[in-house]
């Protein structure tokens, strides 16, 4: 089983940025994932998301990540695959991208029938912090999303958009058959050893 069914969770993949640009690329509207900006991904909103970079923001991991801007008319997706009724975890790093941007700062996270809002609280060692949410799935594909809780602006000026950054976004199965020999549970395992040694 691969260790993150999420294509392009780092952001990595994307529009390409001038390393001059210090504004970021804004992403329109896109429901069609084979031709994304954001490889993997769909902005499947009326407003756009900012793809933004190291050189000129706050990034979590890598050199790339998503700012969240515009409330829930900012929204990205992704159907990631997944068993039915197996328990998996979604993980993601969320934290603010060094714009001056109002706090607080939120994210609507989503997993298939799962959603769950969680809020960046700044941290003097760290400008981002890591956060899960625990999800069921139900079929072979399942919906994972997110966008921003609140509409930030810009502190210095009281009128740009600006959010949360988004990165490093991970879905594992989380049951124990996972750190199993094989493929076979701890428990059998464990068993299976046990006879060796009488």
């Amino acid at each position: 089983m691969v260790d993150n069914a999420a294509v392009n969770g780092d952001f990595e993949e994307g529009a390409w940025l001038f390393r001059n640009t210090s504004l970021g690329v804004l992403l329109p509207t896109n429901l069609d994932e084979e031709i994304s900006p954001l490889p993997g991904w769909n902005v499947e909103s009326n407003r756009a998301v900012r793809y933004i970079d190291s050189y000129h923001f706050s990034v979590p991991g890598g050199k790339r990540a998503v700012e969240l801007l515009s409330g829930k008319e900012g929204i990205i997706s992704q159907m990631v695959e997944t068993v039915p009724n197996k328990e998996y975890r979604l993980t993601f790093n969320l934290g603010e991208a060094g714009d001056k941007c109002k706090q607080p700062l939120a994210v609507m996270a989503h997993a298939g029938d799962q959603a769950q809002s969680i809020h960046y609280t700044p941290d003097s060692n760290s400008t981002f912090h890591t956060a899960n949410l625990n999800f069921t799935a139900k079929a072979d594909r399942t919906r994972i999303a997110f966008f921003s809780v609140y509409y930030n602006t810009r502190s210095d000026d009281m009128s740009s958009l600006c959010g949360p950054v988004l990165d490093d976004v991970r879905v594992w199965y989380s049951g124990c058959g996972r750190i199993g020999f094989g493929g076979l549970g701890l428990g059998l395992a464990f068993w299976v050893f046990v006879w060796l040694l009488v």
